[in-house]
């Protein structure tokens, strides 16, 4: 097993996956020509979690299932913002009386930059 990935328990069995590094990177998920600000969580070779930080951020506008493809720009360590073509893998909008809508969201990214993976072997 390289140590890039690694070994994640499901109800199948065991499966590797990509290390993921946990970050706090500012990032814009643009949807349907509109930027919604947000965080990336954590990062991988593959994809990236984040969280919209809009509480606003309407479900109607999204208009997003498992699959979709969305524009991402997430800032690097040295402040530039790297545009990447993202994949949904899960998403996750819930709703709570004090803090009206948060959502969460796993992405692949499609055919990752070379600045991307830059990014990632200066994080891992």
């Amino acid at each position: 097993m390289s140590s890039r990935f690694e070994k994640h328990i499901v109800k199948e069995g065991v499966m590797e996956r990509p290390v993921r590094k946990a970050v706090h990177l500012p990032t814009n998920l643009i949807v349907a020509g509109e930027k919604h600000s947000g965080f990336v969580i954590n990062i991988s070779g593959k994809g990236v979690g984040m969280f919209v930080l809009n509480t606003t951020f309407p479900e109607s506008t999204i208009n997003c299932t498992k699959g979709s493809l969305l524009k991402l720009e997430v800032q690097s360590t040295l402040g530039v913002y790297l545009t990447l073509q993202c994949r949904i893998r899960w998403l996750r909008i819930k709703k709570s009386s004090s803090k009206g809508m948060t959502t969460s969201m796993g992405m692949e990214v499609i055919d990752p930059p070379p600045s991307f993976i830059k990014l990632i072997k200066s994080l891992l």
